[in-house]
Parts: C-alpha cells; structure tokens; sequence
C-alpha cells in the first residue's frame, strides 16, 4: 500500500475509481484527467494495493476563493496560497481502510512544503459533512462569478470549503 504521484498511463484505472464514485454528471473526461495529471504531475495522487487504484486525488496549487469548474484545465497561479483539492475518490471496494484520511494526511504535508497556507475544495455529493469532520469549514462569501462555477457541479448540491 503506497502512495505515489501518477502518470497518464494511471488514467484508464482512474476512469474506473472515478466512475465508481461519481454520479454520471460529475464524472470527468479521461482527456481532461490525463491533461490535469501532465500538467501538475506532483500534486496528483493514487493511492495503490498490489498495483490496484485504491483512489486517487487530483490537486494544483491555486488562489483562495478560486474554484475550478468542472471538467476544466486546472489554472496556473503565480502566487498561490493554496493546494486545491478538485477530486478525490476512493474505490468502493477499498472503502473503510482509512484510505481517504492517509491520501488527505499526504497532500496537507505537501501543502505545507511547498508553502502554501490552506486547503479548499468543493464538496458535492452530500459530502460537506465529511469534509467538515476533516477541519474544513463552508465558505458562505463566494462571488457571484464564484457562485456560477459552483453551478457547474450542479444537479448535485456543491459547496466551496476552505481549511487553514
């Protein structure tokens, strides 16, 4: 059991987690995830058993109060003060072996290298309870234009959360 940064060659085994996972409307493109992980190779994440996909998180160094919308390229930020957690998903089959705290544990100490101060995310899926049992609070300020990006999640309910 390892986590280790993926590669494009990780995504078909991603595409199933994924799948697994998510409603079909929240489910994103193998393109788009290929281009993500080429893009921010060392903040995307599988978590493996025995070359399994266990789950996965998809990360980039982003601004506070910047959402990314679904199914779109990650942005590039000079002055990042963040590591934007946009998916993590852990596999039905390996659920209740911790395995979304341990990958949670591995980006909140990578955060911290790299300097950054916080972690956000968008919750969905009735997911915000969890998130806030991980020290993440719900961001009720979100800009109008931030609000039309929450959207995007939409028809599943969607929250912006941050975590200092």
């Amino acid at each position: 059991m390892s986590v280790s940064t993926l590669s494009v060659i990780d995504v078909p085994q991603l595409m199933l987690v994924q799948q697994n996972c998510y409603s079909e409307d929240l489910v994103e493109s193998a393109t788009v995830m290929a281009n993500r992980i080429s893009a921010f190779t060392n903040t995307c994440w599988g978590y493996f058993i025995e070359q399994q996909m266990a789950g996965y998180l998809l990360a980039y160094p982003s601004v506070l109060g910047s959402i990314t919308p679904l199914a779109a390229a990650f942005p590039v930020y000079q002055k990042a003060n963040c590591l934007y957690l946009h998916d993590m998903a852990i596999s039905s089959d390996f659920r209740g072996q911790s395995l979304a705290p341990k990958l949670l544990a591995y980006a909140s100490t990578e955060a911290y290298k790299m300097g950054l101060q916080a972690l956000a995310l968008v919750a969905v899926q009735g997911a915000e309870g969890y998130w806030a049992k991980q020290g993440f609070v719900k961001v009720t300020d979100v800009t109008s234009e931030q609000q039309a990006i929450l959207d995007t999640y939409l028809p599943e309910i969607a929250c912006y959360m941050i975590k200092q």
